[in-house]
């Protein structure tokens, strides 16, 4: 097992490494107000985002919520610009080990990974186990639910040095509920992080059970491919348990289905013959459709505009290729292979 990774305070606020933190959290952000200011006045704004780094804490703290419908309800606690950058500054340093622990079959927050290629990896399991069961479980309200305990445990059997410090005043900064010890903001990117590396202890104990002939996971939606349903039943109660007795995490009731049925994952629905966008997608990808189709006939958009926007639409039914709905949907307008 590889030994545990030291961080210092001193490290996390070095300047070349600040400096880094600070690009990152500003990519794509540059004309927001607030990031823009940063960075207008970076020289007098860093300072003292070095200084609550030094003391272990974050140089705001503070967090604004907000709910979004994306599609089920969900409350959103974006952190003030120097915070992220704070977050980006930790996770510079902690993202290699962390890496380290993951098995190869998880793909959320993961350099080179993401949602494509999970889906890929998941229909080519499903082309290979065919006549077999395939068990989808799902975390109910995962980071609401993440023990502070238990995850500060985690990361300190993968860290050591003066920066769990300041781990721990992430942690600890926000519950779900006054006095659960529980939960991590949605938002976040040391939540996204430290919850993928919490679900972690799930893909290892699932990979380890004799029943399990093969494993993904994206955050909290794992997929688990057995012979049979005997065994798929068995594995979905020994994970169940696993979680709720070990983990203090509780799941969703387990979906089990042979292979050849099909499933959703991942906003697509998978199944032995192929991989194509679910419903909800398909609604998205039609009214943008009809939106793009109707900036274009009112003469909104140039050729370059259309093109982007079209991109765009290609992409949201990526990395399937469901031309024939396609076709129907879009009817006598412009052709979306010429876009």
């Amino acid at each position: 097992m590889p030994q545990r990774q030291r961080i210092d305070l001193a490290d996390v606020a070095a300047a070349p490494n600040l400096s880094a933190a600070l690009w990152a959290a500003a990519r794509g952000k540059h004309a927001r107000p607030d990031v823009a200011a940063f960075l207008a006045d970076a020289a007098a704004r860093l300072p003292p985002v070095r200084d609550a780094l030094l003391a272990g804490r974050l140089p705001d703290g503070g967090l604004r919520c907000f709910a979004i419908r994306d599609p089920k309800p969900r409350l959103i606690h974006a952190a003030p610009f120097a915070d992220r950058v704070a977050h980006h500054a930790l996770m510079r340093l902690m993202e290699p080990r962390l890496e380290q622990a993951l098995v190869p079959t998880s793909f959320a927050c993961r350099p080179g990974r993401g949602v494509h290629a999970a889906l890929r990896y998941a229909q080519a399991m499903m082309q290979r186990h065919a006549g077999g069961w395939v068990v989808q479980l799902d975390v109910w309200h995962c980071f609401p639910q993440i023990p502070h305990a238990g995850l500060l445990a985690l990361l300190e059997r993968r860290f050591k040095g003066s920066a769990l410090q300041l781990v721990r005043h992430i942690v600890h900064a926000h519950e779900a509920l006054p006095g659960s010890g529980r939960g991590l903001p949605i938002g976040s990117l040391t939540s996204q992080h430290f919850a993928n590396q919490y679900l972690g202890e799930i893909d290892r104990f699932a990979l380890a059970h004799p029943g399990c002939n093969g494993h993904v996971r994206y955050m909290d939606d794992v997929l688990l491919w057995c012979t049979d349903r005997s065994a798929a039943h068995a594995l979905a109660a020994t994970v169940a348990a696993f979680c709720d007795n070990t983990l203090g995490l509780a799941l969703k009731p387990p979906r089990l289905a042979p292979v050849r049925a099909g499933l959703a994952f991942c906003g697509m629905r998978l199944g032995p013959r192929g991989l194509r966008p679910g419903p909800r997608r398909r609604r998205a990808w039609a009214v943008r459709w009809r939106s793009l189709q109707h900036d274009w006939q009112a003469g909104l958009l140039d050729e370059g505009q259309a093109q982007r926007r079209a991109e765009v639409l290609r992409a949201l039914c990526l990395p399937a290729s469901p031309r024939a709905w396609q076709r129907a949907v879009m009817g006598a307008g412009f052709a979306m292979e010429a876009a």
